[in-house]
């Protein structure tokens, strides 16, 4: 995804998403911490392949307990 599209996104973006995507940031920054579920990195590896087919995907549909 080219930068400017990321910014695209955080800029419409939700006030009330922001701090779960500043952790998200965070975890991808500190990368190594904490070790990943099995079922966590299934779940990454599902959204990544849609959002390369080109779906669409909602903060909802990444974060869906949020």
């Amino acid at each position: 995804m080219p930068r400017e599209q990321l910014h695209r996104v955080i800029d419409n973006l939700p006030a009330d998403k922001l701090p779960t995507l500043a952790d998200l940031i965070n975890a991808l920054i500190d990368e190594g911490d904490e070790l990943v579920g099995a079922e966590e990195l299934a779940e990454t590896r599902r959204i990544r392949d849609e959002m390369r087919r080109g779906k669409n995907l909602s903060f909802n549909d990444v974060f869906p307990e949020q």
